[in-house]
């Protein structure tokens, strides 16, 4: 009877320690799946240019993330792209090219002392492509000559109306103008076209844009319309148009936006000029 008794306040012992045991096991594995999962919400991807992409999503109220983008499908030029991040919700991909794939990449950054699963959201882009109408032959020498003038000036047709409808730019803060296709607002002269032209241009490191004229250089420096003379043997192809309260202090000073690369628009001499037809208007 003694033996028996025994016997029965081991078991005893032993059902308590699996009991204990499986309901450590239970109260684990719920603190391990109540652990909750930091992600990004509603991604959306959406062209500017042929050089910019804009990127939205919901984010969390004082969250970070990071953000990465990568050339697909044979992109060139990808150490020109530039991410310009304008809240925890809103960038723009910029330093883009013509036509050309790019994967966008954002995850959540966890706070301090924060414990998350991190789930990333991804997307893949392209940016504009446009139809080339005619090219215009090489411009040879010091073509990295982007000088200026301000579009309070322009007040009489044809150049008052093709300024209308456009805006300063939000990408590069660079106080130029921009219409409604994503075109930068420039004086070229009458050698590549007149107002309300559209070009694609390429400088000699991959960088593109595209421009739009809004005022006339005639026949230019060159008497052929194909460029103003600048500094010492300098040509000056392109001349933005600036806001007039939004000209930057160190272009003010130098004369000459080509000093600087602003937010992937990363100045060089000049490739190549190609009038292209319009596409669509965009919103940015």
């Amino acid at each position: 009877m003694l033996t028996e008794y025994i016997l029965k306040k081991i078991a005893a012992v032993f059902t308590a320690i699996i009991m204990m045991t499986n309901g450590g096991a239970s109260v684990k594995n719920q603190t391990e799946k109540a652990v909750p999962t930091v992600g990004v919400r509603n991604l959306q991807t959406s062209t500017v240019s042929v050089s910019c992409i804009i990127v939205e999503w919901d984010a969390d109220k004082n969250r970070d993330y990071e953000i990465y983008c990568e050339g697909a499908d044979g992109a060139e030029y990808t150490e020109n792209i530039y991410i310009e991040v304008k809240s925890n919700s809103l960038c723009y991909l910029t330093g883009l090219r013509e036509n050309s794939a790019y994967n966008v990449k954002i995850t959540p950054i966890l706070k301090d002392g924060e414990k998350a699963k991190i789930k990333s959201a991804q997307a893949k882009c392209k940016t504009e492509q446009v139809e080339v109408i005619w090219d215009f032959p090489y411009e040879d020498g010091w073509t990295n000559c982007f000088a200026y003038e301000s579009s309070a000036g322009l007040t009489a047709n044809p150049s008052w109306g093709a300024i209308q409808n456009c805006s300063v730019d939000k990408v590069t803060n660079t106080g130029i103008m921009r219409d409604e296709y994503g075109d930068y607002c420039c004086a070229m002269g009458t050698f590549y076209g007149y107002c309300g032209d559209r070009f694609l241009v390429e400088l000699e490191n991959g960088t593109q844009f595209t421009v739009k004229i809004c005022d006339s250089k005639g026949g230019a420096d060159d008497g052929e319309g194909r460029y103003h003379n600048f500094g010492s043997g300098g040509k000056c192809v392109i001349e933005f148009i600036h806001d007039p309260n939004s000209l930057p202090g160190c272009v003010s000073f130098t004369g000459n936006y080509g000093s600087y690369n602003w937010s992937g628009l990363n100045f060089d001499n000049i490739r190549s000029v190609k009038k292209i037809n319009y596409g669509k208007k965009i919103e940015y």
